[in-house]
């Protein structure tokens, strides 16, 4: 069997279609390709990703594209006729926001080939770095981060998906439901009365309220370390399809209260001032410095209280439990938070009773 044909046996046997597979054929000198694949770690969501490269690439070089698998194939919903992935993409790549190119839309087949940007998340790049670069790599993500917030907030040649809805009150008072829900009471096991219910939810309808009202930007979602990949001095952003009209406060609060890489409130501080300095620059509406302070400390509060939710209910309903490590780090944001909002306390006073590390 040629080596064409031997790979558009394997490539079949992973249920690609027809298309697609043709395309990876194509890529080969001569059409004569070896396609080797790689498994890749998935994020938090049902997808898979596959790592295929292309032997014979070129001048004698490989090709690597990112083979992402949905967990089922997307059907257009009314207006929506893309996947939101590719979607957000196309707005962002229009933008000049560096995003994955989409080589190959197979979404309604239950796939799509994306630009290979590597391995090394912005997590594990600052494990091996010095404290300056460090600071480097913070500043380029604040630096993207105005950049989508004030180009993305603007409409493209296309639709785009995300500017079509926001982040309201009810939504995120459902995360915090769901934090209680998998947290609180699944990975936990408490017994949570009717009385200490009602006040929890009180608080929690509380703070949704007042920062569902915070001014609304293009917002990632999920604007964190492992979710900025690092090539010698380029980052790309992965994991926008969930995009949407959010507090302005929302990724920058992602990115230096994240569940992952601690950073130190000072590092907070002088990276909160850097993107201040641009954000105005970028006639951004950035509130006046103890109002955004309060609105960072706020959105952040809720966003850990959902990533704790979330890492609880891949846990125990996924029984995938690679982010439990993570919580720890999550309680200690929300506790750091509670002693620097006063008015906060009586939220904390009913939130530590079940809420280890407050």
């Amino acid at each position: 069997m040629t080596s064409k044909a031997s790979d558009s046996a394997r490539l079949h046997a992973l249920g690609l279609p027809e298309g697609l597979i043709d395309f990876l054929i194509r890529q080969g000198s001569s059409g004569a390709s070896p396609v080797r694949t790689v498994p890749l770690e998935g994020d938090a969501s049902d997808r898979k990703y596959l790592r295929l490269i292309v032997e014979g690439c070129g001048e004698g070089d490989q090709g690597s594209y990112v083979l992402m698998q949905l967990s089922s194939p997307w059907v257009p919903q009314g207006s929506r006729r893309e996947l939101p992935f590719v979607n957000v993409a196309r707005h962002l790549r229009e933008k000049g926001i560096p995003v994955p190119r989409v080589f190959f839309d197979a979404s309604e087949e239950g796939f799509v080939l994306l630009e290979d940007v590597g391995n090394v998340t912005l997590e594990s790049h600052l494990e091996r770095e010095s404290l300056p670069e460090r600071r480097r790599r913070y500043e380029s993500a604040v630096e993207i981060l105005v950049r989508m917030q004030s180009e993305g907030s603007r409409a493209s040649s296309r639709p785009c998906y995300a500017l079509s809805y926001s982040f309201d009150a009810e939504t995120f008072f459902r995360e915090l439901c769901f934090f209680r829900e998998h947290a609180l009471e699944g990975l936990w096991g408490h017994a949570i009365s009717t009385d200490a219910r009602t006040e929890l939810d009180e608080h929690f309808q509380r703070l949704c309220t007042e920062i569902a009202g915070y001014p609304k930007v293009f917002t990632h979602r999920d604007y964190h370390a492992r979710n900025l990949m690092v090539q010698a001095d380029r980052m790309t952003l992965l994991d926008f399809q969930d995009a949407r009209l959010g507090p302005i406060t929302y990724d920058l609060a992602s990115l230096l209260r994240d569940s992952y890489v601690c950073l130190a409130l000072e590092e907070q501080e002088s990276l909160i001032g850097h993107y201040r300095e641009l954000a105005q620059r970028a006639g951004l509406a950035c509130p006046d410095p103890d109002e955004f302070q309060r609105a960072f400390l706020r959105t952040g509060l809720q966003r850990n209280l959902k990533a704790i939710g979330t890492f609880a209910y891949q846990a125990v309903v996924k029984g995938v439990d690679r982010y439990l490590p993570s919580i720890p780090n999550t309680a200690d944001s929300i506790r750091s938070v509670f002693e620097r909002d006063a008015e906060l306390a009586p939220f904390r006073r009913v939130l530590e009773a079940f809420l280890d590390g407050l």
